[in-house]
């Protein structure tokens, strides 16, 4: 962890003079539609640590499987008004190599972007985890925040 947060300052810092500077904060995930009663305890608080600068991000945090994960992603973003938006972000994991053999697995993550102040949002995203588990789960909503500056 202390790796990839040291590469996401680094990025950041890079980055200075960027438009849009964002620290991302992975708070919880909720696992939904748990098929055949195969269901298992995962973890569903998400604590990381990440940075995003003009909507490139990457964040670390600990998976549903409290293992070390990091993420790196494009963000695109739509604001329907100055309190709502949309976005998605595109990229990929790490983290999740016993479950599915593969060192780093797509992201795709839509999500609805609520900002009560200027300069803090809240995002309620949605992540289909058909590469991962759809033994025991196939979609986890998960809630993170964002501090601009």
């Amino acid at each position: 962890m202390k790796r990839a947060l040291a590469i996401g300052f680094a990025f950041a810092s890079s980055m200075a003079a960027a438009s849009d500077i964002r620290m991302t904060v992975p708070i919880a995930s909720q696992h939904y539609f748990c098929p055949s009663n195969n269901c298992i305890n995962l973890n569903e608080v998400n604590l990381g640590l990440g940075a995003e600068v003009d909507g490139y991000g990457i964040i670390s945090f600990e998976n549903s499987y409290r293992r070390q994960s990091v993420a790196v992603y494009k963000a695109f973003e739509y604001d329907a008004t100055s309190y709502m938006g949309f976005g998605v972000r595109l990229g990929g994991s790490t983290g999740y190599e016993e479950e599915t053999d593969m060192p780093v697995v797509p992201l795709a993550q839509p999500y609805l972007k609520l900002a009560p102040f200027d300069f803090w949002t809240f995002n309620l995203g949605m992540v289909p985890v058909g590469l991962v588990d759809t033994k025991h789960y196939n979609l986890v909503v998960t809630l993170d925040s964002q501090i601009s500056f």
